[in-house]
């Protein structure tokens, strides 16, 4: 999801422009040159040197159930139905795998949108029978360390409803659940014992991604794009919408 907000939603709302921004929910991605593109099984490398013909210059197979990319640190990550997969691309034009996670069996089915800070990668997994095309037996947001990238670690379990898109500023981690209608707050200073700020939360109907942008948030619902404020945070105040 890119958007472009011009301008804001009624008289009391502050302009925001996120041009070129993605949420989490996302299954293509640029960069340095080179869209990286997910079939259900695979990972497409373009050229874009002539953007008016781009070339397929790789192609990597996986298993079947890849649903959401990311790029951090020059390092592609991958959310699918069984697994995180994190690939390098210190040479862009050609993607290699350095590592999969191994899930737990109660967690298989799930969609996994991922974001990354520092040495962390948070992912949630949601249980109802979705995109992914099975049903897991448990939604929850999921720590791992990726300090060294070819043996990703799991490091905590937050159960959460069906969550979704994530995404972060500073030390909060942002989660659309679906599942309460709520946007779930997290404390990350300590990614090994978060803190969910159940005080903090929004009560959102439908929240399904969202993009930070600077202390901008949007949050994608099934009606609307939501315009928060985060200069204040823990704190979040909305400040604007624009109708679907």
């Amino acid at each position: 999801m890119s958007l472009l907000f011009a301008a804001a939603c009624s008289k009391d709302s502050t302009s925001l422009e996120a041009t070129g921004k993605s949420g989490s929910i996302t299954r293509f991605a640029v960069h340095n040159g080179y869209m990286y593109a997910l079939n259900p099984n695979e990972v497409l490398t373009y050229s874009l040197q002539d953007a008016d013909q781009p070339v397929l210059v790789s192609r990597i197979t996986t298993d079947y159930g890849l649903e959401t990319i990311i790029i951090y640190d020059n390092t592609i990550y991958l959310g699918s139905s069984s697994a995180l997969y994190i690939l390098d691309i210190t040479n862009p034009a050609t993607p290699v795998i350095l590592s999969k996670t191994n899930r737990e069996a109660l967690f298989i089915g799930g969609c996994d949108p991922v974001v990354v800070k520092g040495n962390y990668a948070y992912s949630t997994i949601k249980i109802i029978e979705n995109i992914c095309g099975n049903v897991s037996s448990q939604s929850a947001l999921l720590v791992y360390d990726v300090s060294n990238k070819t043996a990703p670690v799991s490091k905590g379990t937050y159960t959460l409803g069906i969550p979704n898109g994530l995404g972060y500023q500073g030390n909060y981690l942002f989660v659309c659940d679906e599942g309460t209608d709520r946007l779930e707050v997290f404390d990350i200073s300590n990614p090994l014992s978060l803190q969910q700020l159940t005080d903090n939360a929004l009560d959102i109907t439908d929240p399904y991604d969202l993009i930070v942008d600077g202390q901008k948030m949007i949050v994608s619902t099934k009606t609307d794009f939501q315009i928060y404020d985060l200069s204040s945070l823990p704190t979040i105040t909305k400040i604007g919408f624009i109708a679907k």
